[in-house]
């Protein structure tokens, strides 16, 4: 009887030192799923790799989710790996509350090997009830944070801002906004 308790001990010892190890020390992956809708609404064009109707989603190991979808696109190949220039973007990001952040563009960059996404051109950022124009938008994936810069113009339910820079951290959610020359003034308009 003494010895079977002994194996069942090592037993549990072992399936928890195997949990321990997988939760904090196994770097978990992230599933990437890259969909395109497949009918007539790919179309390749002689070498230019065109894409009509593209839509690249990442689900993230902490039921986060990230989506981007283009009206049109175009593979590029380049020392950094490949490009997606695309046209018309919607770019949804979706925390594991099911909190979205919607950005629209005119144009983006996205980069393959890094995920990295440069947006530009007539930007709108929707967050609940706050609004965020601007020119340039700069997605990194690493650090999971947003950059928002150049011609800033946020409205919310307390007032509008306008200023140089907004850093939206994804996953504190916190958000820092400030200007270029720290002798420059963010401009605030409260409607309280």
């Amino acid at each position: 009887m003494k010895s079977f308790f002994q194996i069942l001990l090592i037993i549990i010892m072992v399936v928890v030192g195997f949990f321990f190890y997988k939760k904090y020390f196994v770097q978990n992956e992230v599933e990437k799923l890259i969909s395109t809708e497949i009918d007539k609404d790919i179309n390749f064009k002689n070498t230019d790799n065109v894409i009509n109707k593209f839509k690249y989603e990442v689900k993230l190991v902490d039921n986060g989710r990230f989506e981007i979808k283009a009206e049109s696109s175009k593979v590029e190949s380049n020392n950094d790996g490949e490009n997606i220039l695309m046209n018309d973007v919607v770019a949804i990001f979706i925390d594991k509350i099911n909190r979205e952040i919607e950005i629209r563009s005119n144009k983006a960059n996205f980069n393959t090997t890094s995920n990295n996404i440069n947006f530009f051109g007539d930007i709108e950022v929707k967050y609940l009830n706050n609004l965020i124009l601007a020119d340039k938008l700069d997605f990194n994936y690493i650090n999971n944070n947003i950059k928002i810069h150049e011609n800033i113009f946020y409205k919310g339910s307390y007032g509008s801002v306008q200023a140089d820079n907004i850093e939206i951290n994804l996953t504190t959610r916190n958000l820092r906004v400030f200007m270029n020359n720290q002798n420059d003034r963010i401009k605030i308009i409260s409607n309280r």
